[in-house]
C-alpha cells in the first residue's frame, strides 16, 4: 500500500514510504546503525508548537508507518513504552545489559 505524505509542516506532499524505505535501505546498507533499535512509542498526547505542528491522530499514523518500515527492512525494535523519563531511561538501561 503506497502512503502520501500530507505535507506536515514545511516537508512536501510525497509519498513517505518512498522516503522512509529510502533512508532505511541506506542505513542497512551502510550498517550505519546495530540491528537492534529503539522504538520509542506515542506518549498518549501532543503538544502543539511553532515547530511540532502534526496532530495526534497524525502521530498515530506517523508511528505505526515508522514501525511497519523498521520491521519490514529486517530492524529488531525494543519497545520503550509510554511512561515518565525515567522510566523509559530504565527500560533501555535494562536493554543493553
Amino acid at each position: 500500500m503506497r502512503r502520501v505524505y500530507s505535507g506536515i509542516g514545511r516537508l512536501p506532499r510525497i509519498p513517505s514510504s518512498t522516503i522512509l524505505a529510502s533512508e532505511l535501505e541506506r542505513i542497512k546498507r551502510e550498517a550505519i546503525f546495530q540491528n537492534r533499535v529503539f522504538f520509542i512509542r506515542n506518549l498518549g498526547f501532543v503538544t502543539l508548537t511553532e515547530a511540532r505542528r502534526i496532530s495526534f491522530e497524525e502521530t498515530v499514523r506517523f508511528e505505526k508507518l515508522h514501525e511497519e518500515a523498521y520491521r519490514n527492512f529486517g530492524f529488531e525494535l525494543v519497545s520503550v513504552e509510554p511512561g515518565s523519563v525515567a522510566e523509559r531511561v530504565s527500560i533501555i538501561k535494562a536493554a543493553i545489559r
